[in-house]
């Protein structure tokens, strides 16, 4: 757990120590829709399941310094594949609302181009878990929110002086819930995702 929240917060940390003054102009607003795709592991019982992953995420961001800011907004996240338990074999479908809140880092390596990284918490709600067997379907509700840690580098091309594009490196790792699950489900689940965004400027 040490270790994933370490590798987190050290490239933030490193990139806004080395940061230095830029002459491209930034914009003090600027809305992120992004798309990945990945994996998800996940404990069904105590049993680690390995979850196909989509997400889309929209994020508001401001500028408070040239290369600082602060974002949040609002993601979905869709988990599906197969696994089995003592009941037999499975396909499970699980959908996941978060709203991250996050330091956000960039560094231009020219008039075009920028590395970005950013970091920070989340919370979010498991808003369906399904799990499809043979001859029936199970459903669990879960009713309480949760907490963890998200961590993103990657790289932006700026196509206009308002619009850019980008791909960078998610990871996810929700650790802490805020109050046991009626159905003893654990809903700990680490996420691995390449996304793509555009970046529009205001």
């Amino acid at each position: 757990m040490n270790r994933k929240i370490f590798a987190l917060v050290v490239p933030i940390m490193v990139l806004s120590f080395t940061v230095n003054a830029q002459e491209n102009k930034v914009s003090k607003f600027n809305l992120q829709l992004s798309y990945g795709i990945g994996s998800s592991v996940i404990q069904n019982e105590g049993i680690n399941t390995r979850l196909g992953t989509t997400g889309v995420e929209i994020l508001g961001t401001y500028q408070f310094k040239e290369n600082l800011g602060i974002s949040t907004g609002f993601s979905g996240l869709g988990l599906n594949g197969n696994s089995f338990n003592e009941n037999g074999n499975y396909n499970q479908t699980r959908g996941v609302f978060r709203i991250p809140v996050l330091l956000t880092a960039n560094k231009y390596l020219n008039e075009k181009i920028q590395f970005i990284t950013s970091g920070g918490l989340f919370v979010n709600h498991i808003v369906e878990d399904s799990y499809e067997y043979v001859n029936s379907t199970e459903d669990f509700q879960f009713e309480n929110w949760s907490m963890g840690v998200q961590g993103r580098l990657g790289v932006s091309y700026n196509v206009s002086s308002k619009a850019a594009l980008g791909g960078a490196y998610n990871i996810q790792y929700n650790f802490s819930d805020f109050s046991k699950n009626q159905n003893g489900i654990d809903s700990r689940m680490s996420t691995n995702t390449f996304d793509l965004f555009v970046k529009y400027n205001f």
